[in-house]
């Protein structure tokens, strides 16, 4: 084969690997890990077959997919050490990240553990060590609990997960109010008043997704 008939496949190659990651994102965004390798690559508008010779299963390319999301992460710790008052530079970061992941379900799975073990033993260490100078700074401004530590924030984040399901029965900024419950848990005094309106006994079976009625 000549030069100029292997470098329209390689391009080929490189612009079906990219239509499969893209394809990967939006999946694993609007219905997490259940999404195949097969439904990517319908997605994508490509065969099984060249799925497979990009990435040998879905962790594969949910691993590559998920790995500038959570990098983000890192960032928004980064960027949050930048507000002046300790609180509300956590609060920051906390609102930044479960944002992302209310509207992204493969990024919200991956940080629960759903994903390529060797990404998640890359992913937390950095998050925890980014997030803890965070927490240094309010344990030291006497803003949160003695006991609160910065791996605590993975029970956080996990625990919104039902929230972001409650989001898709109610309405999607639910998850705001259940956030401040948690983080009022890591304040050293003093509450926050929770945002939004409180649900009523009505939207209790749409909360739960039990579809039912009282």
């Amino acid at each position: 084969m000549s030069t100029s008939e292997r470098r329209p496949a390689r391009r080929d190659s490189v612009r079906n690997r990219q239509l499969l990651v893209e394809a990967a994102r939006e999946v694993f965004a609007e219905r997490g890990f259940g999404a195949t390798l097969d439904d990517i690559a319908r997605h994508a508008g490509l065969g099984t077959g060249t799925a497979y010779r990009h990435f040998p299963n879905k962790q594969a390319v949910a691993a590559e997919v998920l790995r500038g999301a959570t990098e983000q992460i890192v960032t928004d710790a980064h960027e949050a050490r930048e507000v002046s008052d300790p609180w509300a530079a956590l609060v920051q970061f906390f609102e930044r990240v479960a944002e992302r992941q209310a509207a992204d379900r493969g990024l919200y799975e991956t940080l629960i553990g759903k994903g390529d073990y060797e990404a998640q033993a890359e992913i937390w260490p950095r998050i925890v060590a980014a997030v803890r100078q965070l927490f240094d700074r309010a344990h030291e401004a006497g803003a949160i609990r003695a006991d609160a530590v910065a791996e605590d924030i993975a029970a956080v984040f996990a625990l919104l997960g039902p929230a972001y399901a409650m989001g898709r029965n109610v309405h999607p900024e639910v998850w705001r109010r259940y956030l401040v419950l948690l983080l009022d848990g890591l304040r050293a005094e003093g509450r926050t008043t929770l945002p939004g309106p409180p649900p009523t006994a009505a939207d209790i079976p749409a909360l739960l997704g039990t579809g039912k009625q009282f």
